[in-house]
């Protein structure tokens, strides 16, 4: 049984992905913390910024990049994971931070990220200021600390999911813009 405090990031090991902006903030974590987390990154990593970080990251135990899943490889970690983390320098509507409220995981995004658009921090998930790894590590740290409060803001999130991101909600809003359109 894994103990550790267990974050996620997947997508695309780019730029525009931010991982690297993870890096550092997970380098600036109080050792203590560091120590008793882990920080999965799902994704192709064949790219520089992946080869890059992979250099950066040899030191740093706590960081592992796993390379890419499959769809179903990919729910069965979000489902372990504590939080997920999306560390974007932008992106319009990451999937997967709705696949993770799914399950109940929270998130922390940029505010770069669409999904922040309807997160309420510290209420359903976290927000921090795009590009500023400080910012996302504090918030790590703090949900290191409020393990519990994290876990009540994955049932939220999971409402959240529920409520906006749902197939239920997808289809109802998609009648409704068929049939406005066939006025």
């Amino acid at each position: 049984m894994n103990d550790k405090f267990r974050c996620l990031t997947i997508g695309y090991i780019e730029s525009r992905k931010g991982q690297d902006i993870l890096v550092e903030s997970v380098k600036a974590l109080d050792e203590s913390v560091r120590n008793e987390s882990e920080f999965l990154l799902v994704g192709q990593d064949t790219s520089l910024l992946a080869q890059e970080l992979k250099r950066h990251i040899a030191a740093v135990s706590a960081i592992r990049i796993l390379g890419t899943m499959d769809r179903e490889g990919i729910h069965r970690i979000i489902k372990t994971a504590d939080l997920l983390i999306v560390p974007s320098r932008e992106d319009p509507m990451p999937t997967v931070a709705a696949e993770a409220m799914m399950y109940s995981v929270p998130c922390i995004v940029s505010d770069s990220t669409g999904t922040a658009g309807y997160l309420t921090d510290g209420r359903d998930g976290w927000i921090f200021e795009r590009e500023n790894a400080l910012e996302l590590s504090q918030k790590i740290e703090w949900c290191f600390h409020h393990r519990e409060d994290v876990e009540q803001a994955g049932r939220r999130a999971r409402k959240l999911y529920e409520k906006v991101f749902s197939m239920e909600v997808f289809e109802k809003n998609l009648l409704t813009l068929i049939n406005e359109m066939r006025v």
